[in-house]
């Protein structure tokens, strides 16, 4: 006689702990909840057809909630009795509720950067095929979105628009919601205009290098552009979260600008380990009546502008030389160049770079190697210093 089980509850689904395995728990009937390590939980049934034992996937908690599984499986049920096989019944889906799913489905992307992939497809999607049914969707259909954001120029975004219906239909396809991806198909190379990776203007002379910063700190224009500027070379992290730098992130008596992860291309935070050059440098602005360790000339209330500190290189004669980005290029280089002298390995230096690792390392805690990151950064720091003398 097999053990009774009781069923499921909605509190209990959402509830379920990660574990570092995979587990399974059961409602009844065959009904039971697939929990992944990444915390994604998916409904399936176990069915018998035919004598032979067969799991059907019926799609991704909190989605499909428990109360449409259970209907799932009762009209699952239902169709077998009908001599109806079930794995060929069609899941009537439209492009858009299965792209909503699938980004409901990542939650391991940060907010910003989901947001940014929904924009990707309210923008040049949905209005061309969002409300057609899956099995509808021709190759042809796609084709024309693509080229249409090949011809207003936005080449490198339709790259990435392509890798995501690639990535949503692969989706679709493993959870059985559609058989086929129009995606496989398509070669992005032969449909989209070649263009040549963005590059950003960068110097890593080290004699130039120094040159650059002392020109920095002779600049005569805004002061916070100035110090943001004098700051970009140490921390190499990118514009957008200088600028947006905030005072509450900032730990002097710890020594570390913690950014908080929505502020993060990955999911989680990320810890800057402070130099006493960096300190130096934020103090010099630390009463300026903002939230910000940059704001606006214009209004305190506001950083400084997202093309401000390209400007004042281009106005000190830097324009195709180097951008605010280009820091980050510049201790790469320096810094991969001298691992022989500094001993901090290239695993280190990506992590500080705050590099979006999918390896193993890559989801560990926001301290990973806190201690091997304090070194790089002293020695970077120390590194400037020394260099703007020469």
């Amino acid at each position: 006689m097999m053990a009774r089980v009781n069923p499921l509850t909605d509190s209990q689904c959402k509830n379920f702990k990660i574990k570092d395995k995979m587990y399974k728990v059961a409602d009844g009937g065959g009904l039971y909840l697939h929990i992944n390590k990444s915390g994604s939980k998916l409904w399936r049934l176990r069915l018998l057809i035919n004598g032979k034992q067969t799991t059907k996937a019926l799609g991704i908690y909190p989605a499909v909630s428990l109360k449409e599984a259970r209907q799932k499986r009762e009209d699952i049920k239902a169709s077998l009795q009908n001599g109806i096989n079930p794995f060929i019944i069609e899941v009537k889906r439209d492009f858009k509720s299965l792209a909503e799913e699938y980004l409901q489905h990542r939650d391991d992307l940060s907010e910003k950067y989901s947001k940014k992939q929904k924009q990707i497809l309210e923008r040049n999607f949905y209005p061309l095929f969002g409300d057609i049914l899956l099995e509808e969707i021709e190759n042809a259909d796609i084709i024309n979105a693509l080229k249409k954001m090949s011809n207003r120029g936005v080449i490198t975004l339709a790259h990435k628009a392509g890798a995501l219906l690639d990535r949503i239909f692969r989706y679709g396809v493993t959870l059985q919601y559609i058989k086929y991806n129009p995606m496989r198909d398509i070669d992005m190379s032969i449909l989209l205009k070649k263009h040549k990776a963005k590059n950003f203007a960068h110097i890593t002379d080290p004699k130039e290098f120094g040159e650059l910063l002392r020109v920095i700190e002779d600049y005569k224009g805004d002061y916070s552009t100035k110090l943001a500027l004098m700051l970009a070379p140490h921390v190499f992290m990118r514009p957008a979260n200088i600028r947006m730098a905030e005072w509450n992130e900032i730990d002097i008596k710890n020594r570390v600008w913690v950014i908080p992860a929505k502020k993060m291309k990955m999911s989680r935070d990320h810890i800057v380990p402070l130099t006493d050059t960096v300190i130096e440098i934020i103090e010099l602005n630390r009463d300026n009546g903002s939230k910000y360790l940059f704001p606006s000339p214009w209004s305190s209330a506001k950083p400084i502008s997202e093309n401000t500190m390209n400007i004042a290189l281009k106005r000190m004669g830097y324009d195709g030389v180097m951008t605010s980005h280009g820091f980050r290029h510049t201790a790469s280089t320096i810094l991969h160049e001298n691992i022989h002298i500094h001993k901090i390995s290239s695993d280190v230096i990506e992590i500080q770079m705050a590099h979006i690792d999918g390896s193993v390392r890559g989801v560990y805690n926001k301290a990973i190697y806190l201690a091997e990151r304090e070194n790089l950064m002293n020695w970077w720091s120390e590194y400037i210093n020394k260099i703007k003398k020469i």
